[in-house]
């Protein structure tokens, strides 16, 4: 490929806020190797958000499957906007047959990927899929995608911004709830839209958060307060838990927009977390992260660059990949406390020491 000949490249993002953080060092490498070519993104428009005012970054457009762009008739309009952008090449992050469909169906002559999901009939370059026994880092999967197009070197890890408005924006709505902008901020993300499976203990995330606060008051002199985050249906967990911290909590589960929970991540000084999406924001941002992993493959989404964060307890089923255990969900009741706390310590003292 003649890459001095691409002047209007499209990307096609994950699906998952976590797997589309994980490819942002990606699309950094694409961009260094198409400088002068406009680069589109192309996704959910959840995923979207994580987008705006990137630097790697010309336009965003909204795929939204389940609405605008839902069936057969959606499929037809979406590939119709993406043809009169006039594309010479679309590159897919995102695994599915469909992507590649819909970038066939709008006529991009190159279209470049994964030759996963039996798709590779719609790929003018298709890439040979890893050998799934030897796993590697989703960061590094998308990463080595674009190795044949010249990428080279090791993967840099994941980095989003937030505007200076959106970050006032977020002290504004804290200072309702009582936390000043001199507070240390633990971060609490106890929910996983992806199944009950990935989620720790309740109450257990509620023991290790007062804790911390009373070590940081006790022991530091600092002052702390926690936020709660999650998505739309965890409210009800956020609440709970906030009722079991004796400290000034904000319950913000199922109230943020994308990019106010980037710009709550970013205010934290510890994100406490299952392996979610959140987790691969806070990461983006620099923050600590303390993760409690059961059920998923932490050798493939660990939190990048930070896995001495990582707390788990090896179980001979574990990873399953399952959405729901079928057993006694050992791998998340086998996790105590004191293992997270410990974790937690040493990670917030990066930021608060």
């Amino acid at each position: 490929m003649r890459r001095e000949s691409i002047k209007r490249l499209v990307v096609r993002a994950p699906n998952w806020i976590g797997d589309a953080v994980m490819c942002e060092p990606a699309l950094r490498g694409l961009r260094s190797l198409f400088p002068q070519a406009e680069l589109t993104v192309v996704a959910k428009p959840s995923v979207a958000e994580l987008f705006s005012n990137h630097a790697s970054v010309t336009h965003v457009v909204h795929y939204d499957n389940q609405r605008l762009h839902a069936g057969v008739a959606g499929k037809w309009v979406f590939a119709e906007t993406l043809r009169q952008h006039r594309f010479d090449l679309a590159v897919l992050f995102q695994n599915a047959f469909e992507a590649a469909f819909l970038a066939w169906l709008a006529g991009i002559p190159r279209r470049y990927g994964y030759a996963t999901d039996g798709r590779a009939m719609f790929l003018t370059d298709p890439v040979a899929v890893p050998d799934i026994r030897r796993p590697v880092h989703q960061v590094a999967y998308y990463w080595n995608l674009l190795k044949p197009l010249g990428l080279k070197g090791e993967p840099m890890p994941p980095a989003l911004t937030v505007s200076p408005d959106e970050e006032q924006m977020i002290e504004e709505r804290l200072a309702l709830a009582g936390i000043s902008t001199s507070d240390c901020v633990i971060g609490l993300n106890p929910g996983s839209t992806y199944g009950v499976a990935k989620r720790w203990l309740p109450d257990r995330f509620a023991e290790v958060a007062r804790r911390l606060v009373g070590r940081l008051r006790e022991d530091e002199g600092k002052e702390a307060a926690v936020v709660i985050i999650g998505a739309k249906g965890e409210e009800t967990l956020g609440r709970e838990i906030a009722t079991q911290i004796n400290a000034r909590t904000a319950v913000l589960s199922g109230t943020t927009t994308i990019r106010e929970l980037m710009a709550v991540i970013k205010r934290c000084h510890l994100l406490l977390t299952n392996d979610t999406g959140p987790m691969h924001i806070a990461v983006a941002f620099g923050v600590p992260v303390t993760a409690v992993f059961g059920p998923t493959d932490w050798r493939t989404t660990s939190p990048y660059g930070q896995e001495s964060g990582i707390v788990r307890e090896p179980v001979d089923c574990a990873p399953c990949l399952l959405r729901d255990c079928p057993i006694d969900h050992r791998c998340m009741t086998r996790v105590v406390v004191d293992q997270v706390y410990e974790t937690a310590v040493r990670r917030i003292e990066r930021t608060t020491g």
